[in-house]
């Protein structure tokens, strides 16, 4: 016989328990936001991150103090007296730079490694010959990329499409009857195929060891869409672009308009004030001009962001009559430039020593002071009180306004599919001079948001500090004063797809 089922007390709190514990699932679940178009791939997210890291033009024109080696000189020119790529690792990696890019062959033509595609190579150079004799290294890339690893830096390779050695269009006096006279097959109606050549070069680039047998790791690949010639030369993109994802699937590819990232339009380092991660062109296509590629365009057909490059000097390459930028136009460079949601790339040249010279240095340390000093004040904690207009499916542990706070990239602030616009404050426990902000997207879902404002509660009620237009990975404003406030809010005025915000800071004291 089945005696009926009965509970005690204890039993029906536990059931109750249970029971409003799956309502409460129920009554939150809310399914998370959708992307928005276009997003990010992983490796794209990976090279927002970075930031900030430094070119590094080094070559034959540092020792004929030129900038695109139209003398065309016999490799013997290549002469540093004291090469230390360990230097420029570690002064990069003191200066809180995220990585270097080397030009491994410049529009000069001559490779800074040892390759099987052309004679015009530093290792036929008296340089290169005397420390192999020496049992030493004399392939500069390889050297460059060992210091990289070394000292926990990544290692990116420029490597110039534009190759006068080897353009019809340039003369080279210096190089005829040697064994650096080539045939002349850049450009679409010579006889050979300068595409099998570059693509040659690229490969050896890409599947370089080190000493110990271990792969380089290629962060970026920059190839340059510069040229000074007439000479009309197609470039196979796509197969450019299929060396790299075979043998480096993790580096960016950068051009004039991608793959992976673009030119911001200047060699300035900064953007204008609106910049849209996206562009709707391939590098097949006609190119922007520099105004359309710093705005970017907003929803456009591919994840394309910008890289502002810039230089500490002058020129890119070493020339003993310039001095180095101070670190004020640094700091003004980089809030125009990683404070609009831009990386930067500085160059920073080796002299004919074959080192970064010690007053460029101190600039980088210096700047590197003044960026510390102005970042780390940051004001907003985990736990500080925070409200906001609303919370997605009402879970605030999934998508409430302290997240924002966590320093986690991967939680945020959201708000349900229908609302394109909200707000949420911070209340800072007390009274704090504040003088700037830093505000980031959630970007993995894609860039939504058109428009934004920062308050304050001055004088007792809410006052605009900013008003932005586009956020993206990362927004540094900054105010021409500091105000005294107890209280934050950040609204989204405009965005087209419910907004998330993954990071939201003031800076003061």
């Amino acid at each position: 016989m089945t005696r009926p089922w009965t509970a005690s007390g204890s039993q029906l709190a536990s059931l109750l328990v249970s029971f409003t514990c799956w309502l409460s699932t129920v009554v939150y679940a809310q399914a998370p936001p959708a992307p928005y178009l276009r997003t990010p791939t992983s490796q794209q997210l990976e090279w927002h991150r970075l930031e900030y890291y430094a070119f590094v033009h080094f070559g034959p024109n540092t020792f004929t103090n030129e900038e695109w080696g139209v003398s065309q000189s016999t490799p013997d020119v290549f002469n540093p007296t004291t090469l230390d790529t360990d230097q420029w690792a570690k002064s990069f990696a003191d200066a809180g730079m995220a990585g270097m890019i080397l030009t491994a062959k410049h529009h000069d033509g001559m490779a800074l490694w040892s390759t099987n595609s052309t004679t015009y190579q530093i290792s036929n150079g008296k340089w290169a010959k005397d420390r192999v004799s020496q049992g030493l290294s004399a392939d500069v890339v390889q050297l460059a990329a060992a210091s990289a690893k070394k000292y926990g830096i990544k290692f990116g390779i420029y490597l110039s499409p534009w190759d006068i050695h080897r353009d019809p269009a340039m003369p080279k006096p210096n190089l005829t009857s040697t064994i650096y006279d080539e045939p002349q097959i850049f450009g679409d109606d010579t006889p050979g195929d300068y595409n099998e050549l570059y693509a040659q070069q690229l490969t050896e680039l890409v599947t370089m060891q080190l000493d110990d047998g271990s792969p380089i790791e290629v962060s970026e690949l920059w190839l340059d869409g510069n040229s000074g010639s007439d000479t009309v030369q197609t470039f196979n993109w796509t197969d450019f672009r299929n060396i790299i994802r075979e043998y480096q699937p993790n580096a960016i590819m950068w051009g004039h308009q991608g793959v992976d990232a673009r030119w911001v339009g200047n060699e300035d380092g900064v953007t204008v004030v609106t910049n849209w991660h996206c562009i709707s062109r391939t590098q097949d296509e006609t190119h922007y001009s520099g105004e359309e590629l710093q705005t970017g365009v907003r929803d456009g057909t591919y994840w394309t962001p910008a890289e502002a490059d810039a230089r500490i000097r002058d020129g890119w390459f070493y020339h003993p009559t310039e001095k180095p930028k101070t670190a004020d136009a640094l700091m003004s460079m980089y809030l125009q430039s990683v404070g609009r949601s831009v990386n930067l790339l500085l160059d920073v040249p080796p002299d004919t020593t074959g080192q970064i010279v010690q007053g460029d240095v101190d600039v980088l340390l210096q700047f590197k002071a003044q960026r510390d000093a102005f970042l780390n004040r940051t004001l907003l904690t985990p736990g500080l009180g925070t409200n906001a207009s609303s919370v997605r499916g009402g879970n605030s542990t999934l998508y409430g306004p302290a997240n924002v706070l966590d320093g986690d990239i991967n939680t945020f602030w959201a708000i349900n599919d229908e609302e394109t616009t909200g707000w949420f404050e911070i209340d800072l426990g007390g009274t704090y001079s504040v003088d700037a902000f830093i505000t980031q997207e959630h970007i993995a879902l894609g860039q939504r948001i058109g428009g934004y404002t920062i308050d304050g509660v001055v004088d007792g009620a809410y006052k605009t500090l900013i008003t932005g237009t586009s956020l993206g990975y990362k927004r540094i404003d900054r105010l021409s004063a500091p105000i005294e406030t107890s209280k934050l809010r950040l609204r989204v005025t405009q965005a087209n797809a419910t907004p998330l915000i993954n990071s939201f800071q003031a800076l003061g004291e």
